[in-house]
């Protein structure tokens, strides 16, 4: 039986994922209140896309938020809303990796929003956001699709860094390369190899007795 999320419940979630820049279209938004509750309450909720869609109406009448120029089916927020709130150096969350959730666009839109508060050009944001999209999708990919944890900071000297650490779900690499699941492979190596051109330094550890993926990268800015 699906959570019965309040109405109340639901505008305070859409309000959040706006204050944290967060930009994407109605299915997008409803894909991310889902995953907010049910990272919370462990249990979907029964909202809908057109719930969804009214409040966002709401809030494009009130000017809290705008369609993007370059794509009207996209909200993201206004220069002078009332959700805007202040961003710091550092952001610290956890997000679901499951596909359905959309955990690429959301750290997308959010990191790219901290990066642009944080007066980081736009060709830097663009590659920073792309690199880490690649190690969010490897993580979305081979994690049991429950907690990721995202940490990134910008130091006094210019340097980004970034963590993420997941859990890895279990396969058996030599049943797979039999199988010839080597898109899954290719997929991987070329994440990784994004991540290195678009990163200064990237380290994955896999850390066996724990069954978790932890990856470290940054870049001077």
């Amino acid at each position: 039986m699906a959570f019965p999320l309040s109405q109340t419940e639901l505008e305070k979630e859409i309000k959040s994922l706006f204050s944290y820049g967060l930009s994407g279209n109605t299915r997008d938004f409803l894909s991310w209140v889902q995953m907010e509750t049910q990272r919370k309450f462990k249990d979907s909720p029964s909202t809908g896309l057109e719930q969804v869609q009214a409040y966002l109406d709401h809030l494009n009448g009130l000017g809290d938020i705008i369609t993007n120029p370059l794509d009207p089916r996209e909200y993201m927020i206004a220069e002078k809303s009332s959700l805007i709130k202040k961003v710091g150096n550092s952001e610290k969350y956890t997000i679901l990796g499951a596909l359905a959730f959309n955990p690429m666009q959301y750290v997308r839109a959010r990191l790219d929003y901290f990066l642009k508060v944080n007066q980081i050009v736009e060709d830097t944001r663009m590659d920073l956001c792309i690199a880490t999209v690649e190690a969010v999708e490897n993580a979305a990919k081979y994690g049991d699709g429950l907690n990721v944890d995202i940490v990134y900071q910008i130091d006094k000297s210019k340097l980004f860094t970034i963590e993420m650490t997941n859990t890895v779900k279990d396969f058996d690499l030599e049943e797979d390369i039999q199988r010839g699941k080597f898109s899954s492979t290719a997929t991987l190596m070329r994440g990784m190899m994004v991540m290195q051109k678009l990163f200064d330094a990237v380290d994955l550890d896999i850390l066996d007795n724990r069954k978790q993926a932890y990856l470290k990268a940054s870049r001077k800015l």
